[in-house]
């Protein structure tokens, strides 16, 4: 292997709420945020499957300084849109209080799949993620490196912890987000994805390897 192809690359993806300046709550305006953020942010600015979720993601970055530059370019400009809008951008892993019912799903064919097959599971996953993703050009060096990641889970699963509201009430729980963790799983296995998900906890960066199909 050449010094090159030994190079690990980074991406990030981070889910924001679409929110109402004024009530707090969650807006379902990702089709206002798109139709002048592709424009500006091209193919970083994607919606997820409710539409009070925007979507940022990276190009393929080679240090974390460069993750760090665009994350902080992406946010900024993010933030202009929804002002543009009349909207404000927030980051949690829930929303403390707006319910998962009144939330608009988005009109694609790969979300009413999930909503066909997994129905109410699928509803009421109004969780945000963000998302570190590893590319590792090397085969078995990815297994390896996984396989050693997951001594690390529980440390990462206890500094994770961070909402415990749901629908307006205490749940009493460090997190909800935590239940939520197997919905957002199950989906991730029906459409397939080729990456290998190491860690993947909502607003705490996880590992995922990305190595190539043979």
């Amino acid at each position: 292997m050449s010094a090159r192809e030994h190079v690990f690359t980074l991406g990030i993806e981070e889910e924001f709420q679409i929110i109402d300046p004024e009530t707090r709550e969650l807006r379902s305006h990702i089709q206002q945020i798109l139709a002048d953020g592709k424009m500006v942010l091209q193919e970083r600015v994607r919606p997820e499957l409710h539409q009070s979720i925007v979507e940022l993601g990276t190009e393929i970055c080679t240090d974390a300084r460069d993750a760090r530059q665009q994350v902080v370019n992406l946010r900024t400009e993010l933030a202009k849109l929804a002002t543009q809008h009349g909207l404000t951008i927030a980051s949690a892993g829930t929303h403390p209080f707006s319910h998962w019912m009144d939330q608009l799903i988005t009109v694609h064919e790969r979300y009413a799949t999930i909503v066909k097959d997994m129905q109410q599971i699928a509803r009421s996953c109004l969780i945000f993620g963000l998302h570190v993703h590893v590319g590792i050009p090397d085969r078995e060096e990815g297994i390896d490196i996984m396989n050693q990641a997951r001594y690390f889970l529980p440390h990462l699963y206890a500094l994770s912890v961070n909402s415990p509201f749901w629908l307006g009430q205490n749940t009493g729980l460090p997190e909800i987000v935590g239940i939520d963790q197997l919905h957002r799983q199950c989906e991730e296995d029906l459409v397939g994805r080729s990456a290998a998900s190491v860690f993947r906890h909502h607003r705490v960066p996880h590992l995922r390897c990305t190595v190539p199909r043979r």
